[in-house]
């Protein structure tokens, strides 16, 4: 992945006026949207804003990504990093062929990951406690290459 500045800016914005938890959520809830404008947009032969929504959406799982804290994450963050890298490509894909199936498995990931973080955030009262308090009470995430993921586990940097 490439470095990008408006992925961590927006990670970062958004983590200053909510919890980190929310913050991640509110993240998730972004890139569906997008992703529902770009296949809109495909529908209506719009080929610029399918590719302007898709170029936002991927922006956020980059930022997501450079959130990924690699000495307090253990296993879980290179497995969010291998998660974040498949959808990025999975989203390019949509701008090179046939995206109808690609939007499909984009939004169910997207999806499954944002009932997760939803969940552990219910679970520690709304995300109001720290991020390393949510690590011990992770639950798995199965996304769509079937790998069980506990995201709760990772740690971001805020």
């Amino acid at each position: 992945m490439y470095p990008n500045p408006y992925g961590a800016n927006a990670y970062s914005q958004a983590s200053k006026n909510v919890s980190p938890l929310r913050a991640i959520i509110m993240l998730y809830e972004g890139a569906i949207r997008l992703i529902n404008e770009a296949k809109r947009a495909h529908d209506e032969q719009d080929y610029e804003a399918r590719f302007i929504a898709i170029d936002k959406a991927s922006k956020i799982i980059i930022g997501l990504q450079g959130q990924l804290d690699f000495e307090n994450g253990g296993d879980v963050s290179p497995m969010l990093h291998e998660f974040y890298d498949s959808l990025f490509m999975r989203m390019m894909q949509a701008n090179s062929r046939n995206p109808e199936p690609v939007f499909e498995d984009v939004l169910v990931s997207l999806k499954n990951m944002k009932e997760t973080w939803t969940s552990v955030a219910e679970q520690v009262g709304e995300g109001s406690q720290p991020v390393r308090e949510v690590e011990r009470r992770s639950s798995d995430v199965s996304t769509s290459n079937d790998k069980s993921i506990p995201p709760s586990s990772a740690s971001f940097s805020v």
